[in-house]
C-alpha cells in the first residue's frame, strides 16, 4: 500500500501495520503531513498533540519489531472530540469556552482510555460547539468548522471536527457523541458514517462522579468512512466497566454482524415520525434510500406515527432534560473556582443568559429536582 494513507480505511491500516507492509512511523508521518497541508482550511483540529503521537507511534513500531501482541487498531491515528473528554495534559475547553482555554484533566474519558488500550494514537482533539448544546460546530475560542466539501458552509455539530477530519481522510476514525443529534449532524452533513449506539452500550463516566452520566440521552460512538470500521471502533468501545453503573455488561461482536443480514426482516419506517419539518430534497433521498433495504430482502411499511405535541415543544423539552449535565458541569467547576455562568456566562452561548440564571436560583444546584419537574410538566 506504500504510504499513502488518505483515505485509507481503519480495517485496511491496522492489517497493513500488522503484517508489517507499512511502519506505524510511516503511517503517522503521512497522516500528520496530511493534516499540516488541509487542515488549515477546515479548523477542526483545535489542539495538535502530533509529539506525543509520534512518539507513541515508534513505541508501536519497536514493540511490533520486537513480535509484541497489540490491540485490533495498533498504529491506527484517531482524534478524539474536545467536549466532555479528556486526557491527560491536553486542554478541556468544553467546546470551545475561552476561560477554559488552559483547563485540563488529569484523567481519561472512556473514549480515549480503551481506544488506546487498543492500540490507537490519538493525533489531537476535534472542533466541537460549547458545551456541545448547539446543531451547528462554532464557538468563541475557535471559531467555526468548514465542510470539507464546501468549506464555506458547516459541518454540523456538536462532533463537527471529528466528522470534517473523517470525511477529509486525514483519520479513518474519530470520536463522536450525541445527546441531541451530535453524532448524526454532522455525519449526515459531512457524508460519513455516524454510529449512535444505544444507551449503555460503551459506558459514560462523566466527572465528578459515574453518577453524572445518568441521563439516558447521553451516547458515545464512532464517526467513520464505512460501516466496517464503526464496527472495527465498537469493538474497542463496548463493554461493561466499573465506573458506569448502567452500562451494558455484555459485549456483542459487531465484526460477525456485518455479514447476517436483513432478508426476511419486517422494518417500519417513517419520514417525518409525524411531527418534524423535513425539506422535500432531504425526503427524497431519504425515501431512496430506504430502498436499499427492500433490495437485502426486508419488507418497509411506512407507518404514520400520532404526536399531539409540535416540534418547538418537543426540542424545549429536551432542552430542560439536557440542561441538568451543564448545569452540573458548571457547578462542578464553580467549586474548583471556575465560575462559567457568573464570571463567563458570554461565553457559554448554549441558551440566554437569563435561562440559566433562573433554572440555577430555582432550583439552587438540585439537578434532579430540575429534571423530575421538567418530566411532570410534560407528562
Amino acid at each position: 500500500m506504500g504510504t499513502d494513507v488518505a483515505y485509507r480505511s481503519a480495517v485496511d491500516l491496522a492489517g497493513a501495520i500488522a503484517e508489517r507492509r507499512v511502519s506505524p512511523v510511516e503511517v503517522m508521518e503521512e497522516t500528520l503531513r496530511q493534516v499540516e497541508a488541509r487542515e488549515p482550511s477546515l479548523n477542526a483540529i483545535v489542539f495538535r498533540g502530533f509529539d506525543e503521537a509520534m512518539e507513541s507511534a515508534r513505541s508501536a513500531e519497536e514493540a511490533l519489531a520486537q513480535g509484541e501482541p497489540g490491540g485490533r487498531l495498533r498504529g491506527v491515528p484517531v482524534l478524539m472530540k474536545d467536549l466532555f473528554d479528556f486526557k491527560p495534559g491536553w486542554p478541556a475547553t468544553f467546546g470551545g469556552i475561552p476561560a477554559m482555554a488552559d483547563f485540563s484533566i488529569d484523567g481519561y474519558c472512556v473514549w480515549a482510555e480503551r481506544m488506546e488500550a487498543a492500540g490507537a494514537i490519538i493525533i489531537g482533539k476535534g472542533n466541537s460547539p460549547a458545551m456541545g448544546f448547539r446543531g451547528c460546530c462554532d464557538n468563541y475560542l475557535f471559531g467555526p468548522t468548514g465542510n470539507p466539501f464546501d468549506t464555506t458552509r458547516n459541518t454540523g455539530g456538536s462532533s463537527g471536527g471529528s466528522a470534517a477530519v473523517v470525511a477529509d481522510g486525514l483519520v479513518p476514525i474519530a470520536e463522536g457523541t450525541d445527546g441531541g443529534g451530535s453524532i448524526r449532524i454532522p455525519a449526515a452533513w459531512c457524508g460519513v458514517v455516524g454510529y449512535q449506539p444505544s444507551a449503555g452500550r460503551v459506558p459514560s463516566i462523566l466527572r465528578p462522579n459515574a453518577f453524572s452520566g445518568v441521563s439516558p440521552f447521553i451516547y458515545e460512538g464512532p464517526i467513520t468512512r464505512t460501516v466496517e470500521d464503526a464496527a472495527l471502533a465498537m469493538s474497542a468501545l463496548a463493554g461493561p466497566h466499573p465506573g458506569d453503573p448502567f452500562c451494558a455488561l455484555d459485549t456483542p461482536d459487531f465484526s460477525a454482524s456485518l455479514d447476517r443480514g436483513v432478508e426476511g426482516w419486517k422494518i417500519a419506517y417513517s419520514p417525518d415520525l409525524g411531527v418534524y419539518p423535513v425539506q422535500p430534497e432531504v425526503a427524497a433521498v431519504v425515501a431512496d434510500a430506504v430502498k436499499a433495504f427492500e433490495e437485502a430482502g426486508a419488507q418497509v411499511v411506512e407507518v404514520d406515527i400520532d404526536i399531539d405535541i409540535d416540534q418547538r415543544e418537543l426540542a424545549d423539552l429536551w432542552c430542560r432534560l439536557i440542561m441538568p449535565l451543564s448545569l452540573d458541569a458548571f457547578s462542578n467547576l464553580a467549586a474548583g473556582g471556575l465560575d462559567i455562568i457568573g464570571d463567563y456566562l458570554t461565553e457559554v452561548n448554549v441558551t440566554s443568559p437569563t435561562c440559566i440564571r433562573e433554572l440555577d436560583r430555582e432550583y439552587d444546584g438540585n439537578i434532579a429536582g430540575l429534571l423530575f419537574d421538567a418530566i411532570e410538566t410534560r407528562l
